[in-house]
């Protein structure tokens, strides 16, 4: 690569570190690795609190933009989303970048920019799908003419390359788009345990009944998610034989810890360090039906990665059951939930549980593995685009 002229890549998303969120980290991860690779790297992202655990130390040029709101209000929180959309994408076009890669926080992040960047190089990375989204969250039907406007337009002016959640949102977007596009997947949320720690960590002092099992919810619990099988879960855990860990945020999380309040054998944390996933023997997760092809639950895959099983509760025809079902159960939503947990944690065993963990472990070194391949794959998409003197029109590379 000729460093008098470095590949200039920026990276757009509305939290980055040390601030939390996953999709930030996720950006992180990939910055790092690009700059390790002598691009350059701007990222752009909104001075704004975030809720949720975890930061990291940021990597590249990190440019923030001001938001004028960042509370709960939906109608006021559309408005500002649509402003730090087209703000961030203004602020990284005056920088100039050789590739732009957008992530789709805020949302209709993508609609700027295919409005934005139809005459230059982009990589879009869907950790959500818009305007799907709003369809799936009852904001907005497919027939809304405002649905349809934002959809026409995504699709008409599509990014020269996709980077996916995995096989089941990528197929959804062939289908979508209708022509040759190149697609790289990385599952969100995969990590690497430090060895060290398995050695020298000390446990946390929540962690301390070893002869029971642990069961937890830890993360984001919002519109997407199954308040009801958590709830099932509340009902149905023995706290003579289980532990319940409740570390949750986001738009359900005041009702949910309501719910698990004063109840025996639950313990409400404020956050989970990754370092400490480990110690939850069954990690909780959902996903509701029509939000299959739009996001999913990284705290699966987290789990996963952590050497942990799980407990799924959604549609076999999802990303994280299709990537993750060794390690794992899963409950079909389509199913009695509440007659499917008890039976679940009534014949939850220690012998079947070690068994999941063992292929916990082998997946997360399949997955980790592959996380560094398709960055491998983004970087050469990038520096083949940036070669390119008009956006791509044909496959650059595929996995």
């Amino acid at each position: 690569m000729d460093k008098a002229q470095p590949i200039i890549v920026n990276i757009i998303n509305r939290n980055y570190p040390p601030g939390p969120g996953i999709t930030g980290e996720s950006a992180n991860e990939l910055a790092e690795f690009l700059i390790q690779k002598e691009i350059v790297v701007n990222v752009i992202h909104i001075n704004a609190l975030y809720e949720g655990a975890g930061s990291a130390t940021p990597f590249g040029n990190v440019f923030s933009i001001k938001t004028f709101y960042n509370g709960k209000n939906k109608l006021l929180r559309l408005f500002s989303n649509l402003y730090e959309g087209l703000a961030l994408l203004v602020k990284s076009n005056s920088l100039n970048p050789d590739v732009t890669i957008c992530l789709t926080d805020p949302p209709l992040l993508n609609f700027w920019a295919s409005l934005l960047l139809r005459k230059k190089k982009w990589i879009l990375w869907t950790m959500d799908l818009y305007p799907e989204a709003f369809n799936s969250g009852n904001l907005a039907s497919k027939k809304n003419i405002f649905y349809k406007l934002i959809d026409k337009i995504v699709k008409k002016h599509p990014p020269a390359h996709f980077i996916t959640l995995g096989p089941v949102q990528s197929n959804y977007i062939r289908e979508k788009y209708r022509e040759q596009i190149t697609i790289t997947e990385i599952p969100c949320g995969i990590f690497q345990p430090k060895t060290h720690d398995n050695i020298l960590q000390e446990k946390p002092l929540w962690a301390t009944e070893d002869d029971k099992i642990y069961l937890g919810y830890c993360g984001n619990l919002g519109e997407a998610h199954s308040l009801r099988f958590l709830y099932e879960c509340l009902n149905n855990f023995d706290p003579e034989k289980h532990v319940f860990i409740l570390s949750v945020y986001g738009l359900k999380a005041k009702e949910a810890l309501a719910y698990a309040k004063d109840r025996k054998g639950v313990k409400v944390l404020s956050s989970v360090n990754k370092i400490d996933l480990k110690y939850i023997d069954v990690h909780l997760a959902s996903l509701k039906e029509e939000w299959i092809n739009v996001c999913v639950p990284s705290k699966t895959v987290s789990s996963v990665c952590a050497g942990s099983a799980f407990l799924y509760c959604g549609l076999p025809q999802s990303d994280n059951w299709q990537l993750l079902h060794d390690a794992g159960w899963i409950i079909d939503a389509k199913q009695n939930i509440s007659i499917a947990v008890k039976h679940f944690l009534d014949g939850l065993s220690k012998e079947e549980l070690d068994e999941k963990k063992q292929k916990a472990r082998k997946i997360s070194g399949e997955l980790n593995c592959s996380k560094q391949e398709a960055f491998r794959n983004v970087c050469q998409t990038i520096i083949a685009l940036s070669a390119l003197e008009k956006p791509v029109k044909y496959p650059v590379n595929v996995i």
